[in-house]
């Protein structure tokens, strides 16, 4: 009999781990039948894209709904949720702890003698330590819990907020699967798996055809610089000086920003400031516009995209970058580099191709 996985998705990028997990984890057919669950709202653009799905050799469905903890579900929302707590898996993996949908799966799957695994979903797992403590987190938190059994749904753990700012918070993981294992505090003593996602020819192809890749989109790939910017509640005044800076230094070269699905406004106008910039809106991920480049440079504040490598171009960190840095949100953690190809710089004349 197969075993029957599931991937719970929110993002992209979660979107893009799966894959890379039924690619190389679950890629015998024989022994493994895949599902796709991907959870949608209104409030946001994420996966809201028309992607090719059924180049997949896998399940899928989508959940469309938004959730408010001031009301219940409806009992359309109720009906959806639980056409899933209805199937059968041996293993349900998910990406975001702080959701309750996730958690009521989580509660019942578990009870049916379901492996539950953790995937890697950000910068979360490495600076979780580092962060200070969050009362909003922890009100959320309560308020989740009291909202599941308002739905008539049970809990299991009632007193999770206790540690709900820490990453593999949640009772009943089995696993985490982590790309830089040796840079996470593993406070619990769960078991971890190491994924390493890498840009074979086979990986990429399958991510062209799911995200709809179309070359125009990256016109130049040899010798440019590759920006991606980040919500982080920041007016964009340090990235624009920092791309001025390189600019200065690299005149002929082409500068790419790739925009964060829920990049702000505010940071778009920012951008006018500079010349010659191209800016990607596509809400294909980050990591595929990467693996086609070549000889270039690849930056950002500390986003997760650059987790993968692409060894022909050069990673830098600028989040150490102190001259005019005035993001407020790096002041309430350490951010951490777990990774090896990645450089992080704390002076912007120090990238270099």
């Amino acid at each position: 009999m197969k075993e029957k996985i599931c991937f719970f998705v929110h993002t992209e990028y979660h979107l893009l781990l799966s894959i890379h997990a039924m690619q190389y984890r679950y890629a015998d057919t024989n022994l493994y039948e895949v599902e796709l669950i991907l959870k949608r709202t209104t409030k946001s653009s994420r996966l809201k894209q028309d992607l090719d799905l059924n180049s997949l050799l896998c399940k899928f469905r989508v959940l469309d709904f938004d959730l408010n903890l001031k009301r219940k579900l409806s009992n359309e929302e109720k009906q959806q949720l639980d056409t899933v707590l209805n199937l059968d898996f041996s293993e349900f993996n998910f990406f975001q702890e702080q959701d309750p949908i996730t958690i009521i799966i989580i509660n019942h799957f578990k009870k049916k003698g379901t492996k539950i695994n953790l995937y890697q979903d950000g910068l979360k797992p490495y600076i979780a330590h580092t962060m200070s403590f969050s009362p909003a987190l922890l009100l959320n938190n309560i308020k989740q819990n009291l909202w599941i059994r308002k739905n008539g749904y049970p809990i299991t753990d009632y007193f999770s907020f206790v540690n709900c700012k820490n990453y593999g918070f949640l009772k009943g993981i089995d696993q985490l699967f982590l790309t830089f294992p040796k840079a996470y505090i593993n406070w619990k003593r769960i078991l971890i798996l190491t994924i390493t996602p890498e840009f074979t020819d086979s990986f990429v192809q399958v991510l062209k055809k799911v995200f709809k890749w179309e070359d125009a989109l990256l016109e130049e790939r040899n010798r440019v610089i590759f920006f991606m910017n980040q919500p982080m509640h920041d007016d964009g005044s340090f990235e624009v000086k920092v791309l001025q800076q390189l600019q200065n230094k690299y005149p002929e070269v082409t500068i790419y920003i790739k925009n964060h699905p829920l990049t702000s406004q505010v940071k778009l106008i920012a951008y006018k400031k500079l010349n010659n910039i191209e800016i990607i809106n596509s809400k294909i991920p980050a990591e595929l516009f990467i693996s086609q480049l070549d000889n270039s440079i690849v930056l950002s504040v500390c986003s997760t995209s650059m987790f993968i490598n692409n060894p022909s171009c050069k990673f830098y960190y600028i989040f150490d970058v102190a001259t005019d840095n005035n993001i407020e949100r790096l002041k309430k953690y350490k951010v951490i580099n777990p990774s090896d190809h990645i450089i992080t710089v704390n002076q912007v004349d120090a990238i270099e191709f």
